[in-house]
């Protein structure tokens, strides 16, 4: 066992750096591919669709995952690379669905526990963005415990921009077009029309995308 573990020492030591990072995300993208409930999953959108996962990503769950084909997960150049994205339809009436060229970084979680979460069309998400469509427990102190019994649909729309570690809660609309601020807590029920700039914690709309606007 000692040899085994020195070959395989000097075979990492040996390794062009560039080439093992490659063959370890790959390793990890296979891992939790395989370990995810993968007949949940529904592609759609080519004829011959095919997952575009580029980091590591978990589907899980007993509802349904449904993602357009042209959406992709994980961004290689970018902190987190070997870390997993986490994506759970947790309920068997939980539905996760996303839609056309959507890009995904790192680190994303999304969990529908009950109702719904969908993205629309060209959506973009940075890295450690947090989505759910329930409290993950209820809240009333003899029940904390139990799942929460009040899931709420998020609906994202098209051409939404989500900033790194923005936190979005249960009944949460986000209008098409929209600017979701770094580091924002959209706290639940926040409903944001079209071309909302969304910031802060709590979060509120504190302006308007315009054609030309740079939100920042």
């Amino acid at each position: 066992m000692q040899r085994r573990f020195e070959r395989l020492r000097n075979w990492i030591g040996s390794s062009h750096p560039l080439q093992l990072e490659t063959w370890t995300r790959t390793l990890l993208i296979h891992y939790h591919f395989h370990c995810s409930d993968r007949a949940r999953i529904e592609l759609h959108g080519t004829a011959s669709p095919m997952l575009q996962v580029l980091t590591p990503t978990s589907f899980k769950g007993q509802g349904r995952i449904r993602i357009h084909a042209s959406s992709v997960f994980g961004v290689v150049r970018s902190p987190g690379s070997h870390a997993s994205s986490y994506i759970e339809s947790r309920t068997p009436e939980s539905l996760v669905d996303i839609g056309a060229d959507c890009a995904f970084n790192n680190q994303l979680v999304l969990i529908a526990e009950g109702a719904a979460i969908r993205f629309g069309a060209r959506c973009l998400v940075g890295p450690e963005v947090f989505v759910s469509d329930s409290n993950s427990h209820d809240l009333r102190i003899p029940h904390r415990r139990q799942p929460d019994p009040r899931p709420q649909d998020v609906e994202i729309g098209d051409d939404v921009f989500i900033g790194a570690r923005a936190v979005i809660l249960k009944g949460v609309r986000i209008g098409a077009g929209s600017v979701v601020a770094a580091g924002a807590v959209v706290t639940p029920r926040l409903q944001a029309p079209p071309r909302s700039i969304i910031a802060g914690n709590p979060a509120r709309i504190v302006g308007e995308v315009g054609d030309d606007h740079d939100p920042s």
